[in-house]
């Protein structure tokens, strides 16, 4: 797989991050954290742009393009530490596009093109933890979800429910009667909430299908965001220990400072790679499950090993939260467990070696 960018690529990279630059500084990210809630005027602009509907098919209102050109806009956002459900929401539609309700995607994806809708994946946790797991009773949804992502922001859950045993994703209006939502306090300062459902009401949006794709496009698009944490840190790192000056010359200039900022650009570039061919793969049909818990179990180590290598060689001004670091060491830790973690992705890995055909 080429990794290059072709030239669209970029221009689409350059454009989002020069405004970005230009009109998102991250003393307004620190406001954000404090204040609560996501950045509107920027996913104001995403959808003046044209960038949600970047992945969507023509038919629905979209541009047709590719999901690693999503992942590009994904990564920039990630970088500038942005607070809006763009992964969640782009995952979620998706996965109603492309397996759920064709009459509801078409009115959905419409809905996220315009930017009156946003959604937040709402997933059964891979090991449940207390309270009752979403399930549909007399067409209605009953049950809590624990850490979603934008939960209280957005204008739509997706959940993961069972009907008489059956799994099976479900549309609910967040700001319907029998949904309530608690906020909770993370690492990252993002929006984080635990959802209960009590005969909320819910429309069936796709099977088991939709929900494979689903949970598959929101690892392999977190990656990307573990890989953006990594690269940030990685930038500001070679920065700062060019002109950080100590015993009389840039301590960049000594072999030991060299040997970790190499050691961090191996990891990160090795996470790029891998998380981008797997969403390459997902978009193209060929991702396995396997592929994409590796790219995302070497993305996770990436996102908190670079990031903390990073902290170390900046010294006791890395540490402070006046200077900009933090951001992408807190939020590069809570996107390693994201979405599976590094232990949970490698667990899963090994459970499919058996999928492996040997060399012939």
């Amino acid at each position: 797989m080429d990794t290059t960018l072709s030239e669209t690529q970029r221009l689409l990279r350059d454009s989002l991050r020069d405004y970005l630059r230009n009109e998102v500084p991250f003393d307004r990210i620190r406001e954000l954290e404090r204040a609560g809630g996501i950045d509107q005027p920027l996913w104001e602009y995403l959808r003046g742009g044209g960038f949600l509907a970047l992945p969507f098919g023509r038919s629905h209102g979209g541009e047709g393009g590719e999901l690693t050109d999503t992942a590009i806009l994904l990564e920039e956002l990630t970088r500038r530490a942005c607070i809006i459900p763009f992964l969640e929401t782009i995952a979620a539609a998706l996965a109603l596009e492309r397996h759920g309700d064709e009459a509801l995607a078409a009115e959905l994806v419409s809905a996220v093109i315009g930017g009156s809708a946003t959604i937040a994946p709402a997933l059964q946790a891979a090991t449940p933890g207390d309270g009752a797991a979403p399930r549909i009773v007399d067409g209605a949804l009953s049950g809590e979800v624990r850490f979603v992502d934008y939960g209280a922001e957005v204008t739509h859950h997706l959940v993961e429910a069972t009907d008489d045993g059956e799994p099976g994703l479900y549309l609910v209006d967040a700001r319907a009667g029998g949904v309530s939502t608690e906020s909770l306090s993370t690492i990252a300062r993002t929006p984080v909430a635990h959802c209960a459902y009590d005969g909320a009401p819910a429309r069936r949006a796709g099977g088991e299908e939709s929900l494979r794709f689903l949970h598959r496009a929101g690892r392999a698009l977190c990656a990307v965001q573990c890989l953006g944490n990594a690269q940030q840190a990685l930038d500001m790192t070679v920065d700062y220990v060019g002109m950080r000056v100590q015993f009389g010359r840039p301590i960049g200039s000594f072999q030991a400072v060299q040997h970790h900022c190499a050691n961090m650009a191996t990891d990160t570039l090795a996470a790029r790679f891998l998380a981008y061919r797997a969403v390459w793969n997902l978009d193209q049909g060929l991702a396995t499950d396997r592929e994409i818990a590796k790219a995302k179990a070497l993305a996770s180590r990436a996102a908190t090993e670079v990031t903390m290598q990073a902290h170390i060689l900046y010294g006791g001004i890395g540490y402070t939260e006046e200077y900009d670091l933090h951001f992408f060491s807190r939020r590069g830790k809570e996107r390693a467990l994201a979405w599976g973690s590094a232990d949970e992705c490698l667990r899963l890995a090994a459970d499919t070696l058996d999928e492996v055909r040997p060399w012939q």
